[in-house]
């Protein structure tokens, strides 16, 4: 039966696999210069980064293009170690290489 029939009352709620929030994603709490490294590691190799949040402004959306064959978004919290993934984007785009005028590296 679904939610639409007028079961929403005796219907439980679905239970939540995560925590309550204690902090909200904020980058101005992220050092600049793991910032500026990664966007200028990943514009080296033709690549961009972009952030943002997520929609309830709970998590960080990290956007990465040129990195892998197709553009992905991670998400962060606001207890993970933000500065060490930033580098680790770096480092990828570092061994990555410069891209060639036809697009294969």
């Amino acid at each position: 039966m679904s939610l639409t029939n007028g079961n929403r009352t005796s219907k439980p709620a679905p239970k939540r696999a995560y925590h309550q929030r204690t902090e909200s994603a904020d980058w101005a709490g992220v050092p600049s210069e793991d910032i500026r490294v990664a966007v200028a590691a990943l514009g080296s190799i033709g690549g961009a980064l972009r952030l943002g949040y997520t929609r309830d402004g709970g998590a960080y959306a990290i956007g990465v293009y040129g990195l892998e064959s197709a553009p992905y978004t991670d998400y962060l919290r606001p207890g993970d170690d933000i500065s060490a993934y930033l580098n680790g984007l770096a480092d990828a785009a570092r061994h990555a290489g410069p891209p060639t005028w036809d697009g294969v590296k």
